[in-house]
């Protein structure tokens, strides 16, 4: 598995770009600027946070989180290219296969959340309890926010995290401290518990071999949204402890470990295995043209 991602890394234009302009600096400085742009992004995010909660249309707790988000893609373009000089397309942004990659990630996305609803209805640990046909008038507005949220997310833990530690570094450290950084904003969500956190780790990981693997930021993007737009909005579940309206309402019986508790599927060891699943996927479906 390893010698497959080192190939995709090796095949990168992505990480090729990374490291066409590298400042050679100590590993102090690189670590303290990293610290400091993630810490500047904290306090921007919160900042906004209020901004939402005044200004936005919905007073929901989980549409002003998204909302915020919007933020996000401003202060790594205007760091990534004024700061540090490189190019756009050196965080992941191809040209030409855009729509085309999204939609990948989309359908991946789609049928990643759906195996983990079908083997929990055949373990009876989710049981299906109707519709909520009001909500429908929601969902072009909440797959907007989820795809803000969710591009935003990789753009900082996969497009930007993974290509300035691997200037420096091999791509497997790069991708441990991208799975770490994915999951730390985590920890501050409802019902986060260990195993949600391991899942975060591990689903971590497979976005940074789809990002290797593709070449590009947009196939991860659309895999992020589709899971959590998938798992809110259309059938109901928990997005990392965050409810949403939903279409459709499921309720989760039986052991939280199995289905997730009030965090949401993604604390279940139903995730586990469709996220490692997925890993070995998308490390080896023999098809590994963009």
């Amino acid at each position: 598995m390893l010698s497959i991602i080192k190939e995709f890394a090796d095949n990168s234009e992505t990480l090729k770009q990374a490291r066409s302009n590298v400042e050679e600096m100590s590993s102090i400085k690189e670590i303290g600027i990293y610290i400091g742009l993630f810490i500047l992004l904290f306090i921007i995010l919160k900042i906004f946070t209020y901004i939402f909660m005044i200004y936005s249309p919905i007073k929901e707790d989980i549409f002003v989180t998204l909302g915020r988000f919007i933020i996000v893609p401003f202060v790594i373009y205007f760091y990534v290219t004024k700061i540090e000089k490189r190019s756009w397309r050196s965080i992941g942004f191809s040209k030409g296969n855009g729509f085309s990659s999204t939609l990948k990630g989309l359908l991946f996305g789609f049928l990643m959340f759906s195996a983990v609803v079908a083997i929990g209805m055949l373990l009876g640990q989710f049981r299906f309890e109707g519709y909520d046909l009001s909500s429908l008038i929601l969902v072009i507005p909440y797959f907007i926010l989820f795809a803000i949220q969710c591009f935003s997310e990789e753009m900082y833990a996969r497009g930007w995290t993974i290509t300035y530690f691997f200037k420096r570094h091999s791509i497997f450290l790069a991708m441990v401290i991208n799975c770490i950084v994915f999951a730390l904003p985590h920890l501050l969500s409802p019902g986060i518990d260990l195993l949600s956190i391991v899942n975060i780790f591990i689903v971590g990981m497979v976005f940074a071999v789809m990002f290797l693997r593709f070449d590009n930021i947009w196939v991860c993007g659309g895999v992020h949204t589709a899971w959590n737009f998938s798992q809110g909005i259309i059938l109901g579940f928990n997005v990392s402890g965050y409810t949403t309206p939903s279409i459709m309402k499921f309720s989760q019986v039986g052991q939280n470990l199995i289905n997730g508790g009030a965090f949401g599927p993604e604390s279940s060891l139903i995730t586990t295995a469709v996220f490692i699943i997925s890993l070995i996927i998308a490390v080896y479906y023999p098809n590994r043209k963009n």
